[in-house]
């Protein structure tokens, strides 16, 4: 019996082999969608002002992380939460890993805390200056 790591890691592993063998172009009209995708809501794709096409579907793609170079997939349902809900833009792509991107954004964090309390420090001085 395998435990919970174990099966996850297996399935990854499947995504990331099936995603890098996938070459469907997601823009050409199908009548079937490939297995594993996600049909895409043109409605919802409104915010990207482009001219070119949008995608009909979302499949999954895999990438590297850019920080740790690990094999990850991006799969089509984030891709769909990515496009759809959040309203991020159709040309962009994942490019870390989930333990990646939380420690992204906990120095960017740690960033925004020091520069507004030098904000305010400075802020102060000119207060005092008055």
């Amino acid at each position: 019996m395998k435990s919970g790591k174990q099966r996850s890691a297996e399935i990854k592993a499947r995504r990331i082999q099936r995603a890098a063998r996938s070459n469907i172009d997601c823009f050409t009209p199908v009548r079937v969608l490939p297995v594993g995708a996600v049909a895409a809501d043109p409605q919802q794709l409104l915010h990207n002002n482009t001219y070119g096409q949008l995608p009909l579907f979302y499949v999954d793609r895999a990438f590297s992380c850019r920080d740790c170079n690990r094999a990850e997939v991006w799969t089509a349902k984030q891709q769909k939460w990515w496009y759809e809900i959040a309203k991020g833009n159709i040309y962009s792509q994942a490019v870390r890993c989930r333990p990646c991107r939380r420690i992204e954004q906990a120095r960017v964090e740690a960033a925004r805390i020091v520069a507004q309390a030098g904000l305010a420090r400075k802020q102060e001085a000119m207060a005092n200056r008055k």
